[in-house]
Protein backbone atom coordinates (compact mmCIF):
# COMPACT_ATOMS: atom_id res chain seq x y z
CA UNK A 1 0.00 0.00 0.00
CA UNK A 2 2.68 2.42 0.96
CA UNK A 3 4.73 1.99 -2.53
CA UNK A 4 1.56 2.67 -3.98
CA UNK A 5 1.06 5.90 -2.46
CA UNK A 6 4.96 6.69 -2.63
CA UNK A 7 4.70 5.71 -6.66
CA UNK A 8 1.70 8.04 -6.92
CA UNK A 9 3.32 11.33 -5.47
CA UNK A 10 6.02 11.01 -7.12
CA UNK A 11 3.72 11.17 -10.46
CA UNK A 12 1.99 13.96 -9.64
CA UNK A 13 5.27 15.81 -8.50
CA UNK A 14 6.94 15.00 -11.65
CA UNK A 15 3.84 15.94 -13.52
CA UNK A 16 4.17 19.38 -11.90
CA UNK A 17 7.69 20.12 -12.33
CA UNK A 18 7.84 18.93 -15.73
CA UNK A 19 4.70 19.16 -17.50
CA UNK A 20 4.39 16.63 -20.75
CA UNK A 21 1.01 17.54 -22.84
CA UNK A 22 0.49 16.30 -26.46
CA UNK A 23 0.09 19.42 -28.67
CA UNK A 24 -2.12 18.52 -31.50
CA UNK A 25 -2.56 19.83 -34.93
CA UNK A 26 -5.73 21.77 -33.70
CA UNK A 27 -3.86 23.45 -31.36
CA UNK A 28 -2.47 25.45 -33.77
CA UNK A 29 -3.86 28.61 -35.70
CA UNK A 30 -3.12 27.80 -39.39
CA UNK A 31 -3.77 31.64 -41.09
CA UNK A 32 -3.42 30.58 -44.48
CA UNK A 33 -0.95 31.85 -47.30
CA UNK A 34 -2.99 32.49 -50.16
CA UNK A 35 -2.80 31.21 -53.75
CA UNK A 36 -0.87 32.74 -56.21
CA UNK A 37 1.60 32.80 -59.27
CA UNK A 38 5.02 33.16 -58.25
CA UNK A 39 7.74 34.50 -60.90
CA UNK A 40 11.50 33.78 -61.67
CA UNK A 41 13.50 36.22 -58.84
CA UNK A 42 10.85 36.83 -56.88
CA UNK A 43 11.33 37.21 -52.78
CA UNK A 44 9.10 37.27 -50.13
CA UNK A 45 6.54 35.06 -51.11
CA UNK A 46 4.50 34.04 -48.67
CA UNK A 47 3.93 30.21 -48.10
CA UNK A 48 3.01 29.17 -44.64
CA UNK A 49 1.19 31.71 -42.02
CA UNK A 50 0.77 29.84 -38.75
CA UNK A 51 0.31 30.51 -35.04
CA UNK A 52 2.78 28.26 -32.71
CA UNK A 53 1.36 27.74 -29.17
CA UNK A 54 3.01 27.70 -26.22
CA UNK A 55 3.47 23.97 -25.05
CA UNK A 56 4.24 25.64 -21.31
CA UNK A 57 0.20 25.85 -19.78
CA UNK A 58 -0.46 29.79 -19.36
CA UNK A 59 3.37 30.55 -19.63
CA UNK A 60 5.85 31.51 -22.41
CA UNK A 61 7.96 28.74 -24.09
CA UNK A 62 10.86 28.83 -26.46
CA UNK A 63 10.82 27.41 -30.47
CA UNK A 64 13.56 25.59 -30.59
CA UNK A 65 13.06 23.54 -34.25
CA UNK A 66 10.72 23.57 -37.10
CA UNK A 67 11.08 21.70 -39.72
CA UNK A 68 8.93 21.78 -43.21
CA UNK A 69 8.20 19.93 -46.42
CA UNK A 70 6.53 21.00 -49.48
CA UNK A 71 3.69 18.76 -51.02
CA UNK A 72 3.77 20.55 -54.65
CA UNK A 73 6.27 19.83 -57.21
CA UNK A 74 9.01 22.19 -56.95
CA UNK A 75 12.26 21.56 -56.47
CA UNK A 76 14.89 22.41 -54.02
CA UNK A 77 17.55 25.05 -56.09
CA UNK A 78 16.04 24.09 -59.39
CA UNK A 79 13.19 26.41 -58.50
CA UNK A 80 13.17 27.10 -54.71
CA UNK A 81 15.96 29.12 -54.06
CA UNK A 82 15.89 28.92 -50.27
CA UNK A 83 12.78 29.08 -47.60
CA UNK A 84 12.94 32.11 -44.76
CA UNK A 85 11.24 31.95 -41.39
CA UNK A 86 10.16 35.48 -40.06
CA UNK A 87 8.10 36.35 -36.56
CA UNK A 88 5.47 38.75 -36.89
CA UNK A 89 6.53 41.97 -36.26
CA UNK A 90 5.44 45.70 -37.25
CA UNK A 91 1.99 45.76 -38.27
CA UNK A 92 -0.04 42.18 -38.33
CA UNK A 93 0.28 40.34 -40.97
CA UNK A 94 3.35 39.30 -43.29
CA UNK A 95 5.64 42.15 -45.07
CA UNK A 96 8.97 40.42 -44.96
CA UNK A 97 12.12 42.64 -45.79
CA UNK A 98 12.81 45.22 -43.19
CA UNK A 99 9.47 44.87 -41.22
CA UNK A 100 9.27 41.28 -40.08
CA UNK A 101 12.12 39.91 -38.40
CA UNK A 102 13.80 37.39 -39.92
CA UNK A 103 14.79 34.56 -37.62
CA UNK A 104 16.86 32.48 -39.86
CA UNK A 105 17.14 30.59 -43.36
CA UNK A 106 16.14 27.04 -43.61
CA UNK A 107 18.59 24.21 -44.54
CA UNK A 108 17.44 21.40 -46.83
CA UNK A 109 18.27 18.35 -45.68
CA UNK A 110 18.01 15.60 -49.24
CA UNK A 111 17.79 12.14 -47.29
CA UNK A 112 13.59 13.22 -46.67
CA UNK A 113 13.45 15.91 -48.79
CA UNK A 114 12.66 18.16 -46.38
CA UNK A 115 13.72 21.51 -44.97
CA UNK A 116 14.80 22.43 -41.23
CA UNK A 117 16.11 25.26 -38.96
CA UNK A 118 17.10 24.45 -35.68
CA UNK A 119 18.53 26.49 -32.57
CA UNK A 120 16.34 29.41 -32.43
CA UNK A 121 15.16 30.06 -29.03
CA UNK A 122 12.41 32.11 -29.95
CA UNK A 123 10.35 33.59 -27.06
CA UNK A 124 6.56 31.87 -27.34
CA UNK A 125 4.31 33.97 -25.32
CA UNK A 126 1.59 32.66 -23.51
CA UNK A 127 -1.07 33.50 -26.22
CA UNK A 128 1.05 31.64 -29.24
CA UNK A 129 3.56 32.87 -31.43
CA UNK A 130 2.67 33.87 -35.64
CA UNK A 131 5.45 33.25 -37.56
CA UNK A 132 5.58 32.97 -41.60
CA UNK A 133 7.75 31.51 -44.18
CA UNK A 134 8.45 32.76 -47.84
CA UNK A 135 10.13 31.72 -50.61
CA UNK A 136 12.54 32.88 -52.62
CA UNK A 137 12.31 31.26 -56.20
CA UNK A 138 15.32 30.86 -58.83
CA UNK A 139 15.92 32.81 -61.68
CA UNK A 140 15.30 29.50 -63.67
CA UNK A 141 12.63 28.22 -62.17
CA UNK A 142 10.38 25.58 -63.95
CA UNK A 143 6.70 26.92 -65.19
CA UNK A 144 3.60 25.01 -63.44
CA UNK A 145 5.68 23.69 -60.67
CA UNK A 146 3.88 24.30 -57.50
CA UNK A 147 4.80 24.77 -53.49
CA UNK A 148 1.95 23.79 -50.96
CA UNK A 149 4.28 23.77 -47.55
CA UNK A 150 3.44 21.54 -44.85
CA UNK A 151 4.50 20.90 -40.47
CA UNK A 152 5.18 17.22 -41.11
CA UNK A 153 3.72 14.99 -38.19
CA UNK A 154 5.98 15.15 -35.14
CA UNK A 155 8.39 12.43 -35.55
CA UNK A 156 11.11 12.06 -32.62
CA UNK A 157 13.04 9.14 -34.01
CA UNK A 158 14.77 8.26 -30.70
CA UNK A 159 12.08 9.76 -28.44
CA UNK A 160 14.71 12.20 -26.59
CA UNK A 161 12.41 15.05 -26.77
CA UNK A 162 14.77 16.91 -28.62
CA UNK A 163 15.90 17.41 -32.44
CA UNK A 164 18.21 15.51 -34.23
CA UNK A 165 18.67 14.85 -38.05
CA UNK A 166 16.14 13.14 -39.92
CA UNK A 167 13.52 14.38 -36.84
CA UNK A 168 10.23 15.88 -37.83
CA UNK A 169 7.85 18.57 -36.31
CA UNK A 170 8.30 21.44 -33.57
CA UNK A 171 10.59 21.20 -30.65
CA UNK A 172 10.17 22.91 -28.28
CA UNK A 173 12.08 23.76 -25.00
CA UNK A 174 9.52 22.51 -22.78
CA UNK A 175 9.65 19.66 -24.97
CA UNK A 176 6.15 19.97 -25.58
CA UNK A 177 6.71 19.12 -29.60
CA UNK A 178 3.88 18.65 -32.36
CA UNK A 179 1.85 18.26 -34.18
CA UNK A 180 1.77 14.91 -32.24
CA UNK A 181 -1.79 14.01 -34.22
CA UNK A 182 -1.52 15.19 -38.27
CA UNK A 183 0.57 17.34 -40.43
CA UNK A 184 -0.46 21.05 -40.64
CA UNK A 185 -0.62 22.01 -44.64
CA UNK A 186 -1.54 25.27 -46.03
CA UNK A 187 -4.80 24.72 -48.10
CA UNK A 188 -3.70 26.41 -50.81
CA UNK A 189 -0.78 25.72 -53.53
CA UNK A 190 1.30 28.19 -55.32
CA UNK A 191 2.07 28.32 -58.75
CA UNK A 192 5.29 28.96 -60.44
CA UNK A 193 5.69 30.93 -63.69
CA UNK A 194 7.47 32.04 -66.38
CA UNK A 195 7.62 35.86 -68.07
CA UNK A 196 5.82 35.87 -71.14
CA UNK A 197 7.45 38.23 -72.86
CA UNK A 198 10.41 39.79 -70.19
CA UNK A 199 10.53 40.54 -66.82
CA UNK A 200 8.01 43.49 -65.29
CA UNK A 201 8.59 43.14 -62.30
CA UNK A 202 9.46 46.15 -60.08
CA UNK A 203 11.59 46.57 -57.39
CA UNK A 204 10.95 46.82 -53.10
CA UNK A 205 11.76 49.66 -51.41
CA UNK A 206 11.23 49.60 -47.18
CA UNK A 207 12.02 52.33 -44.73
CA UNK A 208 13.43 50.70 -41.80
CA UNK A 209 13.87 54.43 -40.15
CA UNK A 210 12.01 56.24 -38.92
CA UNK A 211 8.85 54.18 -37.75
CA UNK A 212 5.55 55.07 -39.34
CA UNK A 213 3.53 57.67 -36.65
CA UNK A 214 7.00 58.16 -35.10
CA UNK A 215 8.53 61.51 -33.55
CA UNK A 216 11.94 63.32 -34.84
CA UNK A 217 13.26 65.38 -32.13
CA UNK A 218 15.98 67.00 -34.01
CA UNK A 219 16.83 69.07 -37.13
CA UNK A 220 18.76 66.61 -38.65
CA UNK A 221 18.18 62.86 -39.24
CA UNK A 222 19.30 59.88 -41.28
CA UNK A 223 16.49 57.98 -43.16
CA UNK A 224 17.31 54.30 -43.81
CA UNK A 225 15.87 51.61 -45.86
CA UNK A 226 16.10 48.53 -48.31
CA UNK A 227 16.08 47.51 -51.74
CA UNK A 228 15.56 44.79 -53.93
CA UNK A 229 14.94 43.29 -56.90
CA UNK A 230 11.43 41.34 -57.48
CA UNK A 231 13.03 39.40 -60.76
CA UNK A 232 15.86 38.59 -62.51
CA UNK A 233 17.55 42.00 -61.98
CA UNK A 234 18.61 44.54 -59.75
CA UNK A 235 18.17 48.37 -58.90
CA UNK A 236 19.24 50.86 -60.80
CA UNK A 237 18.16 53.96 -58.17
CA UNK A 238 16.74 54.51 -55.62
CA UNK A 239 14.95 57.83 -54.41
CA UNK A 240 12.95 59.46 -51.47
CA UNK A 241 10.40 61.93 -51.25
CA UNK A 242 9.54 64.32 -47.99
CA UNK A 243 6.17 66.22 -48.40
CA UNK A 244 4.17 68.19 -45.74
CA UNK A 245 1.63 66.26 -44.71
CA UNK A 246 -1.55 66.53 -46.65
CA UNK A 247 0.14 68.95 -48.65
CA UNK A 248 -0.77 69.42 -52.30
CA UNK A 249 2.70 70.36 -53.37
CA UNK A 250 4.02 68.14 -56.03
CA UNK A 251 6.51 65.42 -54.85
CA UNK A 252 10.52 66.52 -54.55
CA UNK A 253 12.66 63.29 -55.10
CA UNK A 254 16.23 63.24 -53.94
CA UNK A 255 18.66 60.28 -54.41
CA UNK A 256 19.69 58.01 -51.26
CA UNK A 257 23.35 57.04 -50.97
CA UNK A 258 24.02 53.16 -50.88
CA UNK A 259 25.47 51.40 -47.76
CA UNK A 260 25.51 48.03 -49.91
CA UNK A 261 25.66 46.87 -53.12
CA UNK A 262 22.91 47.07 -55.44
CA UNK A 263 20.93 49.58 -53.13
CA UNK A 264 19.89 46.51 -50.31
CA UNK A 265 20.78 49.03 -47.46
CA UNK A 266 20.83 52.99 -48.07
CA UNK A 267 20.44 55.87 -46.69
CA UNK A 268 19.67 59.83 -47.24
CA UNK A 269 20.74 62.67 -44.69
CA UNK A 270 17.88 64.85 -44.14
CA UNK A 271 18.77 68.07 -42.76
CA UNK A 272 17.66 71.40 -41.74
CA UNK A 273 14.21 70.03 -40.90
CA UNK A 274 11.48 72.41 -39.46
CA UNK A 275 8.42 71.25 -36.90
CA UNK A 276 5.61 69.83 -39.00
CA UNK A 277 4.22 66.84 -39.92
CA UNK A 278 5.31 65.21 -42.90
CA UNK A 279 5.41 61.88 -45.01
CA UNK A 280 8.38 59.99 -46.12
CA UNK A 281 8.11 58.19 -49.81
CA UNK A 282 10.31 55.98 -51.55
CA UNK A 283 10.30 54.74 -55.33
CA UNK A 284 13.47 52.72 -57.46
CA UNK A 285 13.40 51.53 -60.82
CA UNK A 286 16.03 48.23 -62.20
CA UNK A 287 18.04 48.14 -64.78
CA UNK A 288 15.29 46.79 -67.26
CA UNK A 289 13.50 49.92 -66.43
CA UNK A 290 10.98 49.02 -63.90
CA UNK A 291 10.01 51.42 -61.95
CA UNK A 292 8.34 51.18 -58.26
CA UNK A 293 5.98 54.38 -58.87
CA UNK A 294 5.49 54.08 -55.17
CA UNK A 295 6.69 52.49 -52.41
CA UNK A 296 6.72 52.28 -49.26
CA UNK A 297 5.87 55.64 -46.93
CA UNK A 298 5.85 56.66 -43.45
CA UNK A 299 4.41 59.55 -41.55
CA UNK A 300 6.47 61.23 -38.95
CA UNK A 301 5.78 64.20 -36.69
CA UNK A 302 8.68 66.71 -36.07
CA UNK A 303 8.82 68.37 -32.64
CA UNK A 304 11.46 70.06 -30.99
CA UNK A 305 12.61 69.45 -26.85
CA UNK A 306 10.57 71.92 -25.05
CA UNK A 307 6.78 70.82 -25.61
CA UNK A 308 4.76 67.78 -25.64
CA UNK A 309 4.48 66.27 -29.18
CA UNK A 310 1.92 64.34 -30.33
CA UNK A 311 2.42 61.36 -32.95
CA UNK A 312 0.12 60.96 -36.18
CA UNK A 313 -2.53 58.95 -35.81
CA UNK A 314 -2.70 58.93 -31.98
CA UNK A 315 1.06 57.50 -32.18
CA UNK A 316 3.87 57.53 -29.00
CA UNK A 317 6.23 59.63 -29.12
CA UNK A 318 9.61 57.59 -27.54
CA UNK A 319 8.96 58.66 -23.94
CA UNK A 320 5.81 58.07 -23.88
CA UNK A 321 6.30 54.68 -25.22
CA UNK A 322 8.70 53.58 -22.35
CA UNK A 323 6.02 55.26 -20.00
CA UNK A 324 3.65 52.88 -21.41
CA UNK A 325 5.70 49.83 -21.14
CA UNK A 326 7.01 50.29 -17.36
CA UNK A 327 2.78 50.90 -16.65
CA UNK A 328 2.47 47.04 -17.37
CA UNK A 329 5.06 46.13 -14.91
CA UNK A 330 5.27 45.74 -10.91
CA UNK A 331 6.84 48.47 -8.90
CA UNK A 332 10.56 48.10 -9.20
CA UNK A 333 9.97 45.08 -11.46
CA UNK A 334 11.60 45.16 -14.86
CA UNK A 335 11.73 42.65 -18.01
CA UNK A 336 15.04 41.00 -16.89
CA UNK A 337 13.97 40.70 -13.26
CA UNK A 338 11.09 38.49 -14.19
CA UNK A 339 13.38 36.71 -16.34
CA UNK A 340 15.97 36.14 -13.77
CA UNK A 341 12.79 34.78 -11.79
CA UNK A 342 11.67 32.16 -14.60
CA UNK A 343 15.39 31.00 -14.89
CA UNK A 344 15.28 30.59 -10.70
CA UNK A 345 11.81 28.60 -11.13
CA UNK A 346 13.18 26.10 -13.98
CA UNK A 347 17.17 25.75 -11.63
CA UNK A 348 14.85 24.45 -8.61
CA UNK A 349 12.63 22.33 -10.43
CA UNK A 350 15.74 20.82 -12.29
CA UNK A 351 17.14 20.44 -8.73
CA UNK A 352 13.62 18.81 -7.88
CA UNK A 353 13.41 16.30 -10.34
CA UNK A 354 16.94 15.53 -9.36
CA UNK A 355 16.14 15.40 -5.46
CA UNK A 356 13.08 12.56 -6.91
CA UNK A 357 15.17 10.57 -8.53
CA UNK A 358 17.91 10.13 -5.79
CA UNK A 359 14.91 8.95 -3.28
CA UNK A 360 13.56 6.74 -5.71
CA UNK A 361 16.66 4.83 -5.79
CA UNK A 362 16.78 4.72 -2.35
CA UNK A 363 13.55 3.56 -1.92
CA UNK A 364 14.44 0.68 -4.96
CA UNK A 365 17.31 -0.41 -3.21
CA UNK A 366 15.33 -0.65 -0.06
CA UNK A 367 12.92 -2.85 -1.87
CA UNK A 368 15.41 -4.91 -3.31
Amino acid sequence: MYKIIFTIIIILVLAWVNPVDAVFSTDFINNEAPSAYFYPGEFDKLVLDLTIPSGVNGGEDKLLTITIKNNGSAVNLYDIEKFKLWKDADEPGFQGMGKDEELGIFIYYASNISWYLSDLNAAVPADGLRIFISAEISKNATTNRSVQIKIPQLDDINSNGSFDLADSGIFMESKNNGPSDSAIANSYFQTLKTFSNKDNLNPKTVITDPEDNSTITVDNYTIKGMTRDQGTSNPAWVKIGINPLASSEQVIWHEVNLTSSNYLTWEYQWQNITEGNYTIKTQSTDWIENTETEGDSVNVVVKFPGEPASAPNGGATAGEEDKEESAFAPDGATADTVEQLQEKIKQVQQQIIELLNQLIQIYLQKLG
